[in-house]
């Protein structure tokens, strides 16, 4: 189990959060048992969900590049729970595409702006110096400076709470194990009523 307790739906008082954490257990995203940790702090419930809304599904960047470099975070960070989401999820379970993903830079499946986002991704999360006049300039001519902050923001946030994530100890399927052992009804999206 994770090392902080879930906290179910019927035991939260406020709507919106409770709302959140319905939305996370119907849809299975973003990661119910991580939005039932959160809950815990509503304020940090709300900030996570309102930002992910926002910088996830809109934003200057188009969503398939965030998504991309959401999926090159978790694996080359080795989140399995983040691993097993989104285009992640198949990128992970094909050997081809995983080696493709963690060998970007030699890869011909990436565009050249795919790449420099997973470069200045891996500046922001191993190594800032990576980050130097040149790369600069590559940024530069190939991103808007909204872009690059949204780009930045996005790596920030999303490494930082998949690095968080991993010290929790939770996996997939631990929300409904607890709702289970308290004789509750509800479904976690992907999961079966019980857990065997």
């Amino acid at each position: 189990m994770a090392r902080i307790s879930f906290r179910l739906p019927e035991t939260i008082d406020e709507p919106d959060c409770r709302e959140f954490l319905e939305t996370a257990m119907t849809h299975g995203k973003p990661g119910p048992e991580f939005q039932a940790i959160r809950a815990h702090v509503p304020g940090v419930m709300r900030s996570f969900t309102r930002t992910r809304e926002w910088i996830y599904h809109e934003g200057f960047l188009d969503f398939d590049l965030k998504e991309l470099i959401r999926a090159y975070i978790a694996i080359s960070g080795d989140c399995t729970y983040c691993s097993n989401q989104g285009i992640a999820r198949t990128i992970n379970t094909d050997d081809d595409e995983r080696f493709d993903i963690l060998n970007y830079e030699r890869s011909d499946k990436y565009s050249g702006r795919q790449k420099l986002a997973m470069r200045y991704a891996d500046a922001i999360m191993w190594n800032p110096d990576l980050a130097d006049d040149a790369m600069w300039v590559d940024l530069r001519n190939e991103f808007t400076e909204e872009e690059l902050v949204e780009l930045g923001y996005w790596v920030g946030f999303t490494f930082g709470g998949q690095r968080w994530l991993r010290t929790l100890g939770s996996k997939q399927g631990q929300l409904q194990e607890a709702i289970d052992l308290a004789n509750g009804e509800t479904v976690v999206a992907g999961h079966n009523v019980t857990s065997d």
